[in-house]
């Protein structure tokens, strides 16, 4: 039976042991390889696989591959676990994998370069593999977005979408007394 690694924090302290930090010059300044990216493992026991990201540890410079590095942990007998065996992931080092050519769907090295979008002219840092130079655009984990409801107290559309305030030139937003209030009064002027 395999349980998520955010059930396991909450049960059993054997099952999800803390993670010991590395020292800030030991950990990783620039990370490539985030959540939700199709990796391959490159060496351990199961090299040459590919999975996906499923968490990013930046300060042990580890990540959690879905379905990978499976490992079998004793946890007290429950109703959730009537053997005492659990199998859960463990972390796997971030030098022991490589992102994958989409193109290809082989492992490659990244590099990144800076990107300057020729209609709008903003620029923005994007990954690019070394051996074909295809762009791997970073995945955007909105699933958190499901469990979103509107609640008692959310606006409604047509109501955010009303101009409520109207600001005129030359007249403060709130009147002079309450800004007098507000302002600092020991801010220094040259």
């Amino acid at each position: 039976m395999k349980i998520h690694r955010s059930i396991l924090m909450k049960s059993s302290s054997r099952a999800m042991p803390r993670d010991k930090t590395l020292p800030k010059d030991k950990q990783l300044k620039k990370w490539k390889v985030i959540k939700g990216d199709t990796v391959m493992v490159i060496t351990g026991k199961d090299r040459g696989k590919i999975g996906q990201v499923t968490e990013v540890s930046r300060q042990t410079n580890r990540v959690y591959v879905k379905g990978m590095n499976l490992v079998f942990k004793s946890v007290p007998k429950s109703t959730d676990t009537p053997d005492g065996k659990l199998q859960k992931e463990m972390p796997i080092h971030i030098s022991n994998v490589n992102l994958v050519d989409p193109s290809t769907n082989m492992p490659t090295k990244v590099s990144i370069r800076k990107f300057t979008n020729p209609e709008t002219g903003l620029s923005e840092m994007r990954r690019y593999t070394v051996s074909t130079g295809t762009y791997i655009p970073k995945n955007i984990d909105m699933s958190y977005q499901k469990d979103w409801k509107d609640g008692p107290y959310d606006s409604s559309v047509n109501v955010v979408h009303n101009l409520s305030f109207d600001a005129v030139p030359g007249i403060p937003p709130f009147p002079s007394d309450v800004m007098r209030e507000i302002a600092n009064r020991y801010k220094k002027t040259f």
